[in-house]
C-alpha cells in the first residue's frame, strides 16, 4: 500500500505539471510519450518486441498521432493509414516465418488507439478551449481512477460475489457498484467545486448537473469495462503486470488501462451532453 501511495503521489505531481501547460504541446508530448511506452509494454508482453521492423513502424505512427489536430485528420489519417496498413502486409510477407497474422492485428490496433483513444484529451482542449477543456480531463480521469479506488474498498469492505471470476477474480458485483456510487458522487462535488473555483477567478460558468449525472455512472462503467480488457489480455498472456515502471501499480498501461476506455467516451458524451460553458 505504501509504494501505491508514493507512486500515486508521484503520477499526481507529474500530471500536475503538465496541465499546468494544458494549453500547450507539452499535452500532446505527454499523450505521446504516455502512449509510447504503453505501447512498449504491450510488445514486450506480447513478444511482438522480437520483430524490430514491425516495432519501428508501430512506433513511429503512435508519435505522429497525437500531433495530428482533430481539424487535419481528415486529410491526413487517410495518407497516415493507408501507406501503414501497405507497410503492415509488406512486413507480414516479407517475414511470415516469424510473423503472425495476429500481431500484425494487435500491432495495428495498439499503435493506432492507444494514442487515438489518448489524443481525445487533447481534442477536449480543441473544442471547448482551456478552462472546460481541463474540467473535462479531469472528469475522465476522475471517472477511471476514483470509479476504481472505490470499488476497491467496496470490494473490501462487502464484496462477495465475483463480477468475472475467470477474468479479474477479486472485482466483485459490490465493488463495481460501489466505483459507480463514488464516481456519481464525485462527479457532483467536481462540478461544485469547480463552479466555485471560476466564480473566485470571476470566470462565469453554467454547470448542467443533469448531464453529469448521466455521464457519470457510464464513465464508471467503462472504466470497469477498460480495466477487464487489460486483464483478459494479461491472463492470455500469463502475466501479471505489463510492466513495472510504477511501483504498486505496475505499468503504464496497467494504470491508464481504464483512462484509454474513458477519456474518449467522456470526450463523445460531453459533445452530445455538454456539461460545461463559459458564460
Amino acid at each position: 500500500m505504501k509504494q501505491r501511495i508514493i507512486s500515486a503521489a508521484i503520477g499526481l505531481v507529474i500530471l500536475f505539471l503538465v496541465l499546468s501547460f494544458y494549453n500547450t504541446l507539452v499535452l500532446n508530448t505527454a499523450v505521446c510519450i504516455i502512449s509510447l511506452m504503453a505501447l512498449y509494454e504491450f510488445l514486450t508482453a506480447t513478444g511482438i518486441w522480437k520483430n524490430k521492423l514491425l516495432d519501428v513502424f508501430a512506433f513511429l505512427v503512435t508519435v505522429a498521432v497525437p500531433f495530428v489536430s482533430k481539424e487535419q485528420q481528415a486529410h491526413l489519417i487517410p495518407y497516415l493509414l493507408l501507406p501503414y496498413i501497405f507497410i503492415l502486409f509488406v512486413i507480414l510477407l516479407s517475414t511470415h516465418k516469424t510473423t503472425r497474422v495476429e500481431h500484425i492485428a494487435m500491432v495495428f490496433m495498439m499503435s493506432i488507439g492507444l494514442p487515438l483513444s489518448l489524443s481525445t484529451a487533447i481534442y477536449m482542449r480543441d473544442s471547448n478551449g482551456m478552462i472546460v477543456g481541463i474540467f473535462y480531463l479531469f472528469l475522465a480521469l476522475e471517472g477511471a481512477w476514483i470509479s476504481d479506488t472505490g470499488a476497491y474498498f467496496a470490494g473490501m469492505a462487502l464484496g462477495k460475489r465475483k463480477l468475472c471470476p475467470n477474468i479479474s477474480p477479486h472485482k466483485t458485483i459490490e465493488g463495481a457498484i460501489g466505483g459507480v456510487i463514488t464516481c456519481t458522487i464525485c462527479y457532483m462535488l467536481s462540478g461544485f467545486i469547480f463552479q466555485l473555483l471560476c466564480n473566485q477567478f470571476n470566470v462565469q460558468v453554467h454547470l448542467n448537473y443533469i448531464n453529469l449525472l448521466i455521464i457519470a455512472p457510464f464513465a464508471s462503467g467503462i472504466s470497469i469495462l477498460g480495466d477487464l480488457s487489460a486483464s483478459i489480455i494479461k491472463r492470455q498472456f500469463n502475466i501479471k503486470d505489463f510492466g513495472n515502471i510504477m511501483p504498486g501499480h505496475g505499468g503504464v498501461l496497467d494504470r491508464f488501462d481504464s483512462v484509454i476506455f474513458v477519456v474518449p467516451f467522456v470526450y463523445a458524451a460531453t459533445n452530445l451532453l455538454p456539461v460545461c460553458n463559459v458564460i
